[in-house]
């Protein structure tokens, strides 16, 4: 069956155009669309039609629907027309996406003139789905698969979504196969087409052993390069497409790869860590403590834990450095590696390249568990720890390093690297690891003086130690982590400069800020002064924004050069990129320049660091949440704390409620739009509606006049307050006095406790109002900005009441002013745990409580910290307080 044969007496869903005729002429159309163009010309186009007649078995064109193979023919047809460029020169490079804009700038020229577009100047949506399958065929580095839409809708073309995603894949695949062709060139005399059938594709050869190996290597990229299309097919049930050789060929072997030199990974001025337990106790140098762990046979996997920034990844280049020579055969491999190349053959060639066939089982260092997911999806970790297991079960020794944060709590972690069981999921497999862990400690003073002393000398360091270090007090806690003592020392003037408390993104901010005016003082001198000062600066920091916000939204580590290209055709204006480079020479050497940006591999750029992909990002967020322009994407909690630090306070003192509306006595206003949300689990949300909400919790004496009016009622099978509830110090301060409910005198403005959630709904509904929503509190408790506790991101017992203060019960609502939030609220930090309307998760079994209280620790009074109670219980620290909508 042909592909072109599903089509024949098919239409579009207003049965105006024959989807069979229409392909006819397209075909015809194409030789001049393609005119001129010899080796990708209309023949080309051909030879791919009847490809994937090949590659797709029969059963499988039955499951495309009719208009997915429209698009797809469509597609082979138009995909190449980008081979002329705009001033009619043949030019491969960039190609499909000229062929895009080629279509949807003039669709009329290529026959989508009967398609209705949606809106006035847009393209036909059959001509946007035709474009963006004959972008997919461009390298995967350039146009990912994952990034093609699978779910397209166009009801004229079909009443179902489209995968275009998998017909980009298709076209990939087909096109590989002729483009494997035409690259031979001199080789070309020396092979046959390609003998096609779905699953295999022959190429038969003739010549001596220098032309088998050149077609030996040209297949191995071939099948390369058709990875990420195998792994989308297969996906759909197709099978895996391979290239071979017939007869086979047998390369001489290849002379050994030269293993990884770990010693370039190792900062020039390292400093050893030390190390402590889950209890906090000191276990000495790091580097001692894995020795130790490494000679007992009976340990067999550990996991270095420690802040983003510590040190971990400098110390697994130098214990393996030191290894070496010792009888151990150290393997390190980065994880962030696995996510495109899978775990098996990333720690496998690894391994080949350091340790060979024959030698004893090599010591694996897996170095940033926490790189192989954006965020804590417990599902997706454990299934990447049994992936771990089954890969690593045949060495004798394992490291893992992984940041801390990655895991919500240290229950998570336990639950991830030790416990035997799974809550809800029954026993854990036998082969699960069962890591020991192992914490890398912040550096102490003397770590950071002889670091000093190494850096800056002697004297120096002396110095600045004794007027900057010692004096301003937050330098030195940011001195404690080696990834920004590093940045302080090499700012060192700007980072003494900083104005106020000195903090991460202060810091971070300094760093970039000072890369910039370096920049600005090299560039041209042919820019004219306007540009200089005025657009060069500002578009290269929006740039690496750019940059950086690609790779944390696709979960990538590096990007390609070509993505560097588009990048800077959207941020630079044709003046200022004409002046900057030719071929983007003169911009590309400016951008890779700097202490932030690097390149490990050809063609690939990285940043040196996560956390300057977390701050590029927090710089663009920060800007676009106030306008609600953010796109709602998950992002890190380090992202959120810069966030937190670059958005401008001012916002909060611009909230007004609709014209017209007038606050009521007590509560304050919450405007609709976006804010950060959540604690591990962190990402940019909104509301659809502002609200209002009470500044304070209800107190005794408020809930004490609606006992009067209402009586203390029995809903969910118990009473809506225990008035006999006491614990430690602390007891419900309403009793009953007669007929009437009374407040023990001097606890009338205290908050009201043992209220269950149905106490506190009828409470809100008498007093006209309703509870909040969990993210309304949570919106009301933390502003737009991501800050962890109300008053901002530094922990101060001076502005709550907590467990750790030792108060041992209940304060005035309206006591600690300097906690207030940035919409005005007191007390959403200790003092009372509250009542939201929300339910913690589906089983609907518990209601989300919010804010920590008297008798919890200072971990429960941040504003994201989330947990549940059951709607009947009372307890010794639950009040509430009330919202309003508009």
């Amino acid at each position: 069956m042909r592909l072109d044969e599903r089509l024949i007496e098919e239409r579009t869903t207003d049965d105006r155009i024959d989807f069979h005729e229409h392909i006819l002429r397209v075909g015809k159309e194409a030789s001049s669309w393609l005119e001129g163009i010899e080796k990708n010309g209309v023949g080309h186009s051909k030879r791919l039609e009847g490809y994937l007649d090949q590659l797709i078995p029969d059963e499988f064109k039955k499951k495309l629907k009719p208009a997915e193979i429209f698009i797809l023919l469509y597609a082979v047809y138009l995909h190449d027309i980008g081979y002329r460029d705009e001033q009619g020169k043949i030019e491969s490079r960039d190609h499909p996406l000229r062929s895009k804009k080629y279509i949807l700038n003039d669709p009329k020229k290529y026959l989508f003139d009967r398609f209705f577009p949606m809106n006035k100047g847009e393209a036909p949506l059959a001509a946007q789905a035709v474009a963006e399958v004959c972008y997919g065929h461009a390298h995967e580095s350039i146009r990912p698969l994952r990034d093609i839409s699978n779910n397209f809708g166009d009801s004229c073309l079909c009443k179902d979504p489209l995968n275009l995603r998998r017909l980009a894949a298709l076209l990939r695949l087909a096109d590989e196969m002729d483009q494997a062709y035409i690259r031979l060139g001199h080789l070309r005399n020396s092979i046959s087409l390609p003998a096609i059938s779905p699953g295999i594709v022959r190429m038969h050869w003739k010549g001596d052993q220098r032309v088998g190996e050149a077609l030996s290597d040209l297949v191995q990229e071939i099948n390369e390069t058709l990875e990420p299309v195998n792994d989308l097919l297969t996906e759909w049930g197709l099978p895996k497409t391979t290239v071979v050789l017939d007869p086979l060929v047998k390369k001489s072997s290849p002379p050994p790869k030269e293993p990884t030199d770990y010693k370039k990974y190792i900062p020039k001025h390292y400093i050893p860590s030390k190390c402590h337990n889950e209890k906090r106790k000191n276990k000495g140098l790091l580097h001692d403590y894995v020795l130790e762990w490494l000679n007992d046979p009976k340990r067999k996997l550990l996991a270095v834990l420690g802040d983003y920034g510590i040190g971990k990844t400098s110390f697994c280049y130098k214990f393996a450095c030191d290894m070496i020579g010792s009888g151990y055969v150290p393997v390190v491999v980065e994880l962030k590696t696995v996510v495109a190349e899978g775990w098996h053959e990333v720690i496998q060639k690894e391994v080949r390249s350091r340790a060979g066939d024959s030698t004893p089982s090599p010591v694996l260092i897996l170095d940033g568990f926490d790189e192989l997911s954006l965020a804590f999806d417990k599902e997706t970790v454990l299934k990447e720890i049994e992936n771990l297991s089954k890969t690593t079960q045949e060495y004798k020794k394992v490291i893992l390093t992984s940041r801390t944060q990655f895991f919500r709590n240290e229950e998570e972690e336990k639950e991830t690297l030790v416990q035997k069981k799974f809550p809800e999921r029954g026993p854990r497999p036998l082969t699960y690891p069962r890591f020991e862990r192992i914490y890398v400690s912040l550096f102490d003073d003397g770590q950071i003086r002889r670091y000093l002393d190494l850096c800056l000398g002697k004297a120096t360091s002396e110095k600045f130690w004794n007027e900057t270090v010692e004096k301003v007090f937050d330098v030195k806690d940011l001195a404690r982590r080696p990834i920004l003592i590093e940045l302080i020392v090499n700012d060192l003037e700007a980072v003494q400069n900083i104005e106020g408390k000195v903090t991460q993104g202060k810091v971070y901010r300094t760093i970039t800020e000072r890369w910039q005016e370096r920049e600005e003082q090299r560039l041209p001198q042919s820019i004219v002064l306007q540009h200089k000062e005025e657009k060069i600066p500002k578009n290269i920091m929006l740039f690496m924004e750019e940059l950086a916000y690609w790779m944390l939204t696709k979960e990538k580590d590096r990007l390609h050069f070509n993505t560097l290209k588009d990048a800077i055709n959207k941020y630079f204006d044709d003046e200022t990129k004409e002046m900057l480079r030719l071929s983007l020479d003169n911009l590309d050497y400016q951008i890779r320049n700097c202490s932030f940006l690097s390149r490990p591999a050809q063609d690939y750029y990285a940043f040196a660091h996560r956390s300057f992909i977390e701050y590029f990002v927090a710089r663009k967020i920060s800007r676009e949440i106030p306008k609600n322009r953010a796109q709602e994407i998950k992002i890190t909690d380090q992202t959120a704390l810069f966030v937190s630090e670059l958005i401008d306070p001012s916002v909060y003192e611009r909230i007004e409620p609709p014209q017209g509306v007038k606050i009521p006595k007590n509560m304050t206003y919450v405007p609709p739009g976006q804010f950060i949300m959540g604690e591990r689990n962190i990402l940019i949300t909104s509301l659809k509606k502002g609200f209002f909400i009470d500044k304070y919790p209800i107190t005794n004496a408020q809930f004490c006049a609606f006992l009067n009016e209402r009586g203390n009622q029995r809903e969910g099978g118990i009473e809506w307050i225990n008035l006999e509830g006491s614990y430690k110090d602390e007891r419900c301060r309403i009793r009953k006095d007669g007929n009437r409910f009374v407040v023990e005198p001097g606890f009338e403005n205290h908050p009201v406790l043992y209220i269950n959630w149905y106490g506190a709904k009828a409470y809100a509904e008498w007093a006209g109002k309703r509870l909040p929503a969990e993210e309304e509190w949570e919106k009301a408790a933390r502003g737009v900005d991501g800050r962890v506790y109300p008053w901002g991101n530094e922990f101060d017992t001076e502005k709550c009441n907590i467990n750790e203060l030792k108060i041992g019960h209940t304060t005035p609502v309206k006591k600690y002013q300097e906690g207030r939030s940035p919409h005005g609220c007191l007390d959403m930090a200790g003092n009372v745990e509250e009542w939201t309307d929300s339910w913690y998760d589906g089983k609907k079994d518990g209601k989300v409580l919010r804010g920590g209280s008297w008798n919890r620790h200072r971990s429960f009074a941040s504003c994201a910290n989330r947990y549940r109670l059951n709607p009947e219980d009372r307890d010794y620290d639950t009040g509430f307080r009330c919202a309003r909508t508009l």
